[in-house]
């Protein structure tokens, strides 16, 4: 009998994480890349002490989760590809250029439309969604890079030599839940024993 040998079907097999590789391709065009990068910039601005999205990679990793091919990520693919859309063509009626073409003045009006939902109500539904999906896409790719663990002050996952005891406040926090839940301090102590 010959032995079986496993193809790879759907999606691949386990990810190497000493040498990640992302087995589609990206599909973003430069255009919607560019586009992304200056959004990301306006949604989270870099600072002195932490660097700006674009800076690190974000674009990127927005076009790797949009070309995905599961079912949540083509769902977001089409929010952001059809806002990438709509913001150049908001632009291009309020100022007549795309909005890579743009000051910067008018980028912050057009990002500060779409945060506030303040155009009309089609586009307001548009825009909302897209926004809210491209933000939360930004912040989390952000953070969860060293650059921005640094910038909140994440240390990750580290071994204590001991673990500090809770506060009095703490204590107090826990025993009036407990308390809610008809569980007594001196039921919690025992159980701790």
């Amino acid at each position: 009998m010959a032995a079986y040998t496993p193809t790879p079907k759907g999606y691949g097999t386990d990810p190497n994480l000493n040498h990640p590789v992302v087995p589609w391709q990206r599909t973003m065009t430069p255009h919607q890349l560019q586009l992304t990068a200056v959004l990301s910039d306006l949604i989270l601005p870099g600072t002195d002490s932490a660097p700006s999205p674009s800076a690190i990679g974000v674009p990127d990793f927005v076009d790797e989760w949009i070309s995905a091919p599961y079912q949540d990520q083509q769902s977001d693919r089409a929010i952001i590809l059809s806002g990438l859309d709509w913001v150049d063509e908001e632009a291009k009626k309020l100022w007549r250029r795309g909005f890579l073409e743009t000051d910067d003045q008018s980028q912050v009006i057009l990002l500060d439309s779409m945060a506030s939902g303040t155009r009309d109500a089609v586009s307001s539904t548009v825009q909302n969604v897209f926004f809210q999906r491209l933000k939360f896409l930004v912040v989390g790719a952000y953070y969860t890079t060293p650059e921005g663990f640094k910038d909140i002050g994440y240390i990750g996952n580290v071994p204590m030599l001991s673990y500090p005891p809770p506060t009095k406040v703490e204590i107090a926090i826990l025993d009036e839940k407990l308390r809610q839940l008809g569980i007594t301090p001196n039921d919690r102590a025992e159980v701790r024993s």
